[in-house]
């Protein structure tokens, strides 16, 4: 059921304008850049393509709301230079896979985006925070739900996915406008742009470190082993890229893994795999074989026992003493502590610092200036722990 959208200034009322036409798109648009600020999502399939295919546009302004059909117009252009145009301002939810066609486009990333789920974290709400959790915060209306998996290339799109689509942007002028008030008299508006524009890195952007960490699952790998993997990463998406196919479709994290235990040497071993898809083998098993030979290292057991250990109890204590602090120091400040600083990052720290200690050296801050973090913590957060190059571990001061 969806529930009228109540009566506001910043709120579009009515059905949302269906846009299939060019002079009608180009018409919209006119409208967002006189405005100044709109509301930007996008539905997408990314199930089935190397690259998510945006099957639907949301945009809203203040006074009108339209959903754009790129399906139908097909040349969508004119709204990536709109989005990433740095006279007027973007205002997305979670909206980085949204923001992969205008960065495509644009070659770079687009300017003046606000999140405001980033936002939101610096008037004390959590992060993340669901559309419907701010859309009740910020503009007290309940959102329908039903439609976050559906078929978005299909046509027609019911009255109840239009509806759906449109109450996604519809909200957000409203929610911005609220949450920049509060903000401005937390003083923590600029923190906000900065962190937004920050946190909408293109998760589409292929990162072979990256892949090659989250396809280890956690396993000890030494250096020519994590040479290997990453190679087959790379090796992948050239693949992935070539069938139009996602990564995990093309061959699973699991199966890179397989093949560097047990280091095939041909079609057949290839074949064996555990999830290894038969027709990859058989149209690009070459160019695997041949980066397994280009590649070598050692064949290994550590699929029985083989994690990667955990720091010592030192830097652990040191770790806890830092992130404790940081809890401390978010609470107080009102700040969402996933926004300030993770776990990870601060064993990585805790780590480095003992490592620069050890030579001799002074670390450096947690937080490099300029940034926001060292504008709101300082020093407090390392000063919860003395770092000293102190063996087996670190000594807590």
């Amino acid at each position: 059921m969806h529930a009228p959208p109540p009566e506001h200034p910043l709120i579009p009322q009515g059905e949302p304008e269906l846009i299939a036409e060019p002079t009608a798109l180009t018409s919209f648009l006119e409208h967002l850049r006189e405005m100044g600020t709109f509301a930007f999502d996008t539905e997408f399939i990314g199930e089935s393509n190397y690259q998510p295919r945006t099957c639907l546009i949301q945009l809203a302004t203040s006074r009108r709301v339209a959903l754009v059909d790129p399906l139908r117009l097909g040349d969508v252009t004119e709204v990536w230079e709109v989005v990433g145009d740095p006279s007027v301002t973007t205002i997305v939810h979670a909206g980085a896979s949204d923001l992969s066609p205008v960065r495509r486009h644009l070659g770079r990333d687009p300017a003046n985006l606000i999140d405001v789920q980033v936002a939101a974290g610096f008037a004390g709400m959590p992060y993340p925070s669901s559309l419907a959790n701010l859309v009740e915060r910020f503009a007290g209306h309940g959102l329908a739900k039903g439609h976050t998996f559906t078929d978005w290339d299909a046509r027609p799109l019911s009255a109840s996915q239009l509806l759906y689509a449109a109450d996604d942007v519809r909200f957000l002028p409203l929610v911005w406008d609220v949450l920049r008030e509060e903000l401005v008299g937390r003083g923590r508006v600029r923190w906000a742009e900065v962190e937004s524009n920050g946190r909408l890195d293109d998760p589409h952007v292929f990162d072979p470190v990256a892949q090659a960490r989250r396809a280890a699952r956690g396993y000890e790998l030494n250096s020519s082993q994590e040479t290997l993997l990453r190679a087959l990463c790379i090796a992948r998406d050239a693949i992935a890229r070539q069938e139009n196919l996602p990564h995990r479709t093309t061959i699973p994290d699991g199966s890179l893994l397989e093949i560097l235990r047990d280091l095939p040497q041909t079609r057949l071993q290839l074949v064996d795999v555990r999830g290894m898809p038969r027709p990859i083998v058989a149209r690009h098993g070459d160019m695997l074989l041949k980066v397994l030979a280009d590649n070598p290292t050692e064949r290994t057991t550590w699929f029985t026992g083989g994690k990667r250990h955990d720091h010592d109890s030192g830097t652990r204590a040191v770790v806890d003493a830092m992130l404790a602090e940081s809890l401390r120091a978010c609470e107080e400040l009102g700040i969402a502590h996933m926004l300030a600083v993770t776990r990870a990052e601060l064993t990585r720290y805790a780590a480095r610092s003992r490592n620069l200690r050890a030579e001799g050296i002074e670390p450096p801050p947690l937080f490099a200036e300029p940034n926001w973090r060292r504008e709101a913590f300082g020093g407090r957060i390392e000063s919860a722990a003395q770092i000293t190059p102190a063996q087996p571990g670190l000594e807590l001061g």
